[in-house]
């Protein structure tokens, strides 16, 4: 059960390749809208001109609205709770970028009864070649 804690944890440690390349896009966008904001304030103010409460609330505003933190912080939350949730339903994925690596996948094939079934047979589901009319004839 240790062995299996340690495994979930290192999983949600590793980033994944999105978050990654959030990451480093807000390393360069973040300063950048700051600059921005600082330019609309700063050189009005240097100029003199004389409405800088304007140039304040267009700075303002640059501010709010290119704020990054919405995508900075649900990128890592979603690959937490979706690592948790395969944990917890007894699925191990090493990290968030295996699950990225999962959403391109189209067929699924198992082999191996009984290590990954109960070893009980079953019929899941019937689909007939033909219809169910000419079946009862």
């Amino acid at each position: 059960v240790a062995k299996m804690a340690k495994l979930v944890e290192e999983a949600q440690n590793n980033k994944s390749k999105t978050q990654r390349y959030v990451d480093e896009c807000a390393k360069y966008y973040t300063p950048g809208v700051c600059v921005v904001a600082a330019c609309l304030a700063g050189i009005p103010a240097a100029m003199r001109v004389h409405d800088m409460e304007k140039w304040y609330h267009l700075a303002l505003v640059v501010l709010v609205s290119a704020c990054p933190c919405a995508l900075i912080l649900s990128t890592p939350v979603a690959a937490f709770c979706a690592l948790s949730k395969a944990a917890t339903s007894g699925l191990l994925v090493k990290g968030a970028e295996y699950l990225e690596i999962l959403s391109t996948v189209k067929v699924i094939c198992f082999d191996k009864t009984g290590t990954i079934t109960k070893g009980e047979f079953s019929v899941s589901s019937f689909h007939p070649l033909i219809d169910n009319q000419k079946l009862l004839y």
